[in-house]
């Protein structure tokens, strides 16, 4: 079975929303509905608290935005990536 990933792109806190935005691309496969990740460099898992609507920019590149939990802050960087759980 191949391991899907998710490697941030962009990330963006916009206060009004309830989350960080966080634009990125999937390697080996599709995310369904909302994912249960896990950042790849602690291990620790990684609070989606939703997938947000395409834009005509991500559907140009493929990418995927996530709505995440703010608490979770210290695994969202760019050039991290975490690993779909299944």
């Amino acid at each position: 079975m191949t391991t899907i990933q998710f490697h941030i792109n962009e990330v963006f806190d916009i206060s009004a929303r309830g989350g960080l935005i966080v634009v990125g691309s999937i390697r080996d496969g599709e995310l369904v509905g909302i994912p249960r990740l896990r950042d790849d460099t602690s291990g620790n898992l990684v609070h989606v608290l939703g997938v947000d609507h395409p834009t005509p920019r991500t559907q140009r590149t493929g990418e995927t935005i996530l709505v995440v939990d703010r608490a979770d802050a210290e695994y969202v960087e760019v050039g991290r990536s975490w690993t779909v759980e299944e």
